[in-house]
């Protein structure tokens, strides 16, 4: 059964800005290679083996998303299929007006809105340069909690760490473009969140000031833990969704410490505040699935999956789709440094939407007009919804 999305608006659920000057300063040579997950690994990791980039960007000849996408922008710039061709192409568009090209990538998927974690990279890019960047398609900002955590440990004491976070969550949670909050501790000391009282924490954070701030599950997680659980109760007095990276990521994560039933325990506990798990768990989506699947409040974002899980996208969807209401599963690109990735991880997941839906419509278990509203609701129409934008 075919089901039609083309001209379904998409509203990109996480993403990260970047400068036009920073775009313009890279390699033109390598952007194919910024765009899949070992490139964009080499952009953010610190342990990252970078002395391997020009093997890593010999692997891009045989990603199939790096092959694919290759092809996908020689018929949006009008060149040869090959990578000098689109590299000269997709450079003469950059060098001629980045902003222009952007907002061309953007309309021809129908990207009207992203939600931009500004915690990457840093220093924080400023929401309005960023919506300048995209040809003023609408940014919304995802402020994140650990870039506070590192200003806030500054003040020389466990009080006046909290004292001086909880007045810096205060502060964003002021400006209305600011429609959500996020954690990535499952990157610095895991999901398995404990709820240490102040005298733990505190003298944790001694011992962590002591230790030269060095990143150990003895000493700064019971202070990070304790922070974590003052933004969220901060996030339901302002009436925020909170947004937890939850999964992989790039070889900085503690992956022993970020599945889904990690933190499934503190998502019992906090029902009442609607959470967003960042990139759906992957590579652990039936997990994921389960856990969005038995408590109302905890929503899907898909990224990850989309665009670098590839070949698994529609096998992904089909689990997540299967399981959980469609309501709560939103599309996102974790573009972070290339404006391909925003229009490449839309068509990709449209495109998914129709072939699994068009199968949940053959097997009788949804009529084309639930398919096709299910479907408008994961492409943009869902996180507008939660976030209220």
């Amino acid at each position: 059964m075919k089901i039609d999305l083309s001209d379904a608006d998409v509203v990109d659920a996480h993403c990260h800005p970047y400068r036009v000057e920073d775009l313009l300063a890279r390699d033109p040579a390598a952007f194919e290679t910024r765009c899949m997950f070992l490139g964009t690994a080499l952009l953010s990791s610190d342990h990252a083996a970078h002395d391997l980039a020009a093997f890593v960007e010999e692997l891009t000849e045989t990603t199939a998303f790096g092959l694919a996408l290759r092809r996908w922008l020689a018929a949006f710039l009008g060149c040869e299929p090959t990578k000098e061709a689109v590299v000269r192409a997709r450079d003469a568009a950059l060098r001629a007006d980045a902003v222009a090209y952007a907002r061309r990538l953007l309309d021809n998927e129908r990207v009207r809105a992203v939600i931009a974690d500004e915690g990457y990279p840093q220093p924080t890019i400023p929401r309005e340069e960023f919506e300048r960047a995209l040809g003023g398609v609408r940014v919304h900002r995802v402020g994140r909690i650990e870039p506070w955590i590192l200003e806030a440990r500054e003040a020389g004491s466990f009080d006046g760490t909290v004292g001086r976070f909880e007045q810096l969550v205060e502060e964003a949670a002021a400006d209305p473009s600011l429609i959500a909050f996020k954690t990535i501790i499952a990157y610095r000391t895991g999901l398995d969140i404990t709820d240490p009282p102040s005298s733990e924490a505190k003298a944790a954070y001694e011992r962590w000031r002591a230790d030269g701030w060095n990143e150990t599950r003895e000493h700064a997680k019971p202070v990070r833990d304790f922070l974590f659980r003052r933004a969220i109760e901060l996030a339901k007095r302002h009436e925020r969704v909170f947004h937890v990276h939850v999964g992989g990521g790039d070889p900085d994560i503690n992956l022993a410490h970020a599945k889904p039933r990690d933190v499934f325990p503190l998502l019992v506990e906090h029902q009442d505040l609607p959470i967003v798990l960042i990139h759906a768990g992957y590579p652990w989506l039936a997990e994921a699935a389960y856990v969005a699947s038995v408590l109302p409040n905890v929503y899907l974002e898909i990224s990850e999956l989309v665009p670098w899980g590839w070949g698994q996208i529609d096998r992904g969807l089909e689990l997540i789709l299967g399981a959980v209401p469609g309501a709560k599963v939103f599309h996102g690109s974790d573009e972070a440094s290339e404006p391909e990735m925003f229009w490449a991880s839309a068509r990709l997941v449209r495109a998914s939407l129709e072939r699994v839906l068009g199968s949940f419509v053959e097997r009788d278990w949804l009529t084309k007009a639930e398919a096709e509203r299910i479907g408008r609701g994961v492409l943009g129409d869902n996180a507008r919804a939660l976030h209220g934008v």
